[in-house]
C-alpha cells in the first residue's frame, strides 16, 4: 500500500494523511514509522512529558507503505475509512490500522487538526503543536460538557470538507485517484475525542457506519447517544473507559439493540493503546502508562483484526460471525 500528506486547502487548516492499495512500488520510498522530523520529537516531548531523546531513533522502523507510489492498476474501487485521532495524536499513531484496512481495498484518510495533535507542519513551514490537555479549562466559560461539545462540533465539520476533497480527487480526470473512490461508502473511525466528533457527525449522517474506541461521551445526552447508535457501530472499549463513564451512558450502551451495534470489550488495556503508544517504548509499560495485552506481540494484529471485519462485513459482504470467531479466539476479548 502507498501513504501521501497532503495539506488540504481551506482558511483553517488540516492535514491529511492518505493510505490507498499500491501498485509498482519499486521507486517509491518506503516509509518511515514516524518521519525523522525534529519538530515531531519536540510535539511528542510537549504531549508526554518525556526528553524527546526518547523518540529520536524511531524513525528507523520502517512500514509496510511506499510515499506517493501510484494506486494499484485494475479496476476496484474502494471504500473510504475516515481516521478521527484521540486528542494529542497523530495519524501515524494508527499505521498498523490505516495499512491493514489500504491491504484489504479500502482508501484511509488520518485527518490531523492543528492544536488537536502532538504537532501538525504544513509544506509551507507552518508548525502547530498540541494545545494542552487543560485546553477546556481554558476555554471560556461554560461546563467541561459544553466545551466537549463545541470542540465535536467544530471538528466534525472536516469530515465533510475531507468528503468534498476527495470527491474532487475522484472527479478528476487528471489525478491518479479518477473514479477509484466509491463515495457512497464511507466509514468511520474514532478514538476517544475523535470517537465524539464521530458521535456528533453521525447525528446528522443517520447511515454511516463507525468504530468507535473508547469514544468521549461527554456532551451528548442519552436521547442522542441512542440515535447516534442507531447506525451501524463497533464500540470497542477497555475497561478503563468502561470504569470512567457514567450509569445514565453505560445503561444507554446496555440496552437491547438491533443486530447493527456490537460491543468489544477489551481485557488488560488502556485507553491510550488504540494509538499504538506501546510501541513508542517498551518503557510505556513499566510505567505503567499501556496494558499487558499490548505485551502480547498479536495484540495490535487483533485490534486491526476487529475493526476490518466490522467494516468488511458492511462494505464487502463479509460476515460478521467471523468477529465473533476472533473474539473467541482472544481470551481478552469479549463481546
Amino acid at each position: 500500500m502507498s501513504v501521501a500528506g497532503i495539506d488540504y486547502s481551506d482558511p483553517g487548516k488540516i492535514r491529511l494523511e492518505v493510505w490507498y492499495p499500491a501498485g509498482d512500488v519499486s521507486t517509491a520510498p518506503r516509509k518511515g514509522w514516524i518521519d525523522n522530523d525534529p519538530l515531531v520529537y519536540q510535539g511528542f516531548e510537549i504531549m508526554t512529558g518525556y526528553p524527546k531523546e526518547l523518540f529520536e531513533h524511531i524513525y528507523q522502523v520502517k512500514t509496510n507503505s511506499f510515499i506517493d507510489a501510484p494506486p494499484v492498476d485494475d479496476s476496484s474501487t474502494w471504500p473510504i475509512i475516515i481516521l478521527l485521532l484521540g486528542w494529542s495524536s497523530i495519524s501515524e499513531l494508527h499505521t498498523s490500522l490505516a495499512e491493514s484496512l489500504a491491504s484489504a481495498g479500502y482508501l484511509v484518510v488520518g485527518i490531523e487538526h492543528p492544536g488537536a495533535c502532538a504537532v501538525v507542519s504544513f509544506s509551507n513551514g507552518d508548525v502547530h503543536y498540541f494545545l494542552g490537555n487543560d485546553l477546556l479549562e481554558r476555554l471560556p466559560e461554560g461546563t467541561r460538557e459544553s466545551k466537549v461539545r463545541m470542540l465535536s462540533e467544530y471538528l466534525a465539520r472536516d469530515i465533510n470538507y475531507v468528503i468534498e476533497y476527495l470527491n474532487g480527487m475522484n472527479e478528476d480526470p487528471s489525478s491518479d485517484f479518477f473514479e477509484r473512490l466509491n463515495m457512497n461508502e464511507i466509514g468511520l473511525y474514532g478514538h476517544s475525542g475523535g470517537g465524539a466528533v464521530a458521535i456528533q457527525y453521525a447525528l446528522a449522517n443517520k447511515n454511516v457506519p463507525m468504530v468507535l474506541a473508547d469514544p468521549t461521551l461527554e456532551g451528548f445526552s442519552a436521547q442522542e447517544l441512542d440515535t447516534a447508535f442507531s447506525n451501524r457501530i463497533l464500540l470497542m472499549s477497555t475497561e478503563e473507559w468502561e470504569h470512567g463513564i457514567s450509569e445514565e451512558y453505560s445503561s444507554t450502551i446496555a440496552k437491547d439493540r438491533n443486530e447493527s451495534f456490537y460491543n468489544l470489550r477489551i481485557c488488560g488495556m488502556r485507553h491510550v493503546d488504540f494509538a499504538m503508544v506501546r510501541n513508542l517504548s517498551p518503557l510505556t509499560f513499566f510505567f505503567g502508562e499501556t496494558g499487558r495485552f499490548m505485551n502480547d506481540e498479536d495484540a495490535i494484529k487483533y485490534l486491526d483484526s476487529a475493526v476490518k471485519l466490522f467494516f468488511d462485513s458492511v462494505f464487502f459482504g463479509g460476515e460478521i460471525e467471523e468477529l465473533f470467531a476472533l473474539s473467541e479466539s482472544v481470551p481478552e476479548f469479549s463481546m
